[in-house]
């Protein structure tokens, strides 16, 4: 049974039916808020999801429309990490950003965005994201774990099933470390 996320509260849309969708993931609003007009410059219509969860199903039900999903590493629930890997191994065509709250570490050291960023960086971040720089750091995966992933996917169709077995491959936040 498929759930509505957006009925739910978990996720907002505004805008044109047809234009190109970004996906922005992040549990907190006032990133969502300062984000979103950075983004429309770009042509693109904004859909927000606090929700990892929610954020999977919508790349599963309109995955074509999607040229940029930007995460955030600190997520309740299904890690952030968990929602780029997933997006890296089965949309690879997907522009990425991530972005986390925390300075040190492997994530701010491999490309990600240190909240809050600047103006400045976030405008630079998007359009090289969109121009196909690869800039989000990518997890340490065992190659059964990539394995069981792509089985899973391959037996549901479903991305949250392939989640659900690159979350159980990485072993806790410290995924991006390198």
């Amino acid at each position: 049974m498929s759930r509505d996320f957006a009925r739910e509260g978990y996720m907002e849309a505004s805008g044109r039916a047809s234009a190109p969708l970004v996906l922005l993931v992040d549990e907190d609003p006032i990133t969502r808020n300062v984000l979103r007009p950075l983004l429309r410059p770009h042509g693109l219509e904004v859909v927000q999801a606090r929700a990892s969860v929610a954020a999977l199903e919508l790349l599963q039900r309109v995955a074509r429309r999607f040229r940029l999903v930007v995460v955030s590493l600190e997520m309740q629930g299904l890690p952030g990490a968990v929602v780029l890997e997933t997006v890296r191994l089965f949309k690879p065509e997907l522009a990425a950003i991530c972005l986390t709250a925390s300075s040190s570490g492997g994530a701010a050291q491999g490309g990600c965005l240190v909240k809050p960023a600047t103006t400045e960086e976030l405008r630079a971040r998007i359009a090289e994201a969109l121009a196909g720089a690869p800039r989000i750091p990518t997890a340490t995966l065992a190659p059964d774990v990539i394995e069981r992933a792509k089985r899973a996917f391959e037996r549901s169709g479903s991305l949250m099933a392939a989640a659900h077995e690159i979350g159980l491959g990485m072993s806790d936040r410290s995924a991006f470390e390198e």
